[in-house]
């Protein structure tokens, strides 16, 4: 099979289509016939070698696949050869075949095509364990949400209108802040031409918000807690922008706040039972709920051209390969 492989850890230059056997699936996976690959920053991370549960190498990159599940393990039950199927797991979607964990396997429902199921196999698990498990945000509480115009964000202000809340979305340019306000957050702040944190405190009458939702990390692990109110939720799920260590004035701010920080990680959850209540919610997502497609979509030998676009912090969206 046709597949994207890294051989050594370093720039997207590194990313070469190769030609290697197809998967055999252990008992507890499903080898699927992939229809579309979702590329993420975080396949970016792993090539770079900055993530914090790197890939063995050689590795074939990609976290979420759609298509069609052509053979199942011995343990698997609840998916049957022939189904149309989404899933998310490690590594290896860059490629014609994928074998998948069957526990994040699941149907995708008549009404969605594969190219719309792509856009919420991985993103919607994502968004919706880091809104509601990670940062328990209840109904009508008011969030701040970083990179709001990548697929994760989106969906996360998706979410969030959807169970009563206010939005104030951040994101890197005017095209990107009119995006956020099309896909229904309240407010939308360019970071780039505005301080962040002062219009926060202007929307919310100097309260600040009640949780923040942060993929982003770097400078504004200085910043994000002065935007969070008085016991306040911080979720930081992420380190697009780097890491940092807090300095003494920010750990004295957040103390005088006493405000609550989580650092989230999926992948804990999803060694518990409670990924099956997130994928339960995703499910029924994709059968009850408006459908988008891709924003932008590269062939499968476009996989280093696809992470370029992500890396350079244009794409608005999802981003995905077709094989």
């Amino acid at each position: 099979m046709k597949a994207v492989q890294i051989d050594e850890f370093g720039s997207s230059e590194k990313l070469k289509v190769v030609d290697i056997d197809i998967p055999i699936p252990q008992k507890d996976e499903v080898l699927i016939k992939v229809e579309a690959a979702g590329v993420m920053f975080s396949d970016i991370q792993m090539r770079e070698d900055d993530y914090t549960n790197p890939p063995k190498l050689p590795a074939v990159l990609g976290r979420e696949v759609v298509g069609t599940a052509i053979e199942v393990g011995e343990n698997v039950e609840h998916i049957k050869v022939g189904m149309r199927v989404g899933t998310f797991m490690h590594t290896g979607g860059y490629a014609e075949y994928a074998a998948a964990p069957a526990m994040t396997t699941f149907e995708i429902p008549d009404r969605a095509s594969f190219l719309q199921a792509i856009v919420y196999q991985s993103s919607l698990p994502a968004a919706y364990t880091h809104y509601s498990l990670a940062g328990n945000v209840q109904p009508g509480e008011t969030i701040l949400i970083h990179a709001a115009a990548g697929s994760v964000g989106t969906l996360m202000t998706q979410i969030a209108k959807k169970h009563g809340n206010t939005v104030i979305a951040l994101c890197s340019s005017e095209a990107k802040r009119q995006y956020c306000l099309t896909k229904g957050a309240d407010y939308a702040i360019n970071y780039r031409e505005t301080d962040y944190v002062e219009e926060v405190l202007n929307i919310t009458e100097g309260k600040g918000v009640d949780v923040s939702l942060n993929s982003v990390g770097g400078p504004t692990l200085e910043t994000d807690y002065k935007a969070i109110r008085p016991l306040g939720r911080w979720v930081i799920y992420g380190y697009a922008g780097g890491r940092a260590p807090l300095s003494a004035e920010a750990i004295d701010g957040i103390m005088h706040r006493s405000q609550q920080i989580t650092i989230a990680s999926v992948y804990n959850y999803r060694e518990t039972e409670k990924i099956f209540d997130v994928l339960q919610y995703c499910q029924e997502w994709l059968k009850t709920e408006p459908l988008e497609s891709p924003t932008t979509i590269y062939a499968l030998e476009q996989a280093a051209e696809a992470q370029e676009f992500i890396a350079s912090q244009e794409s608005i969206g999802k981003v995905v390969l077709v094989p």
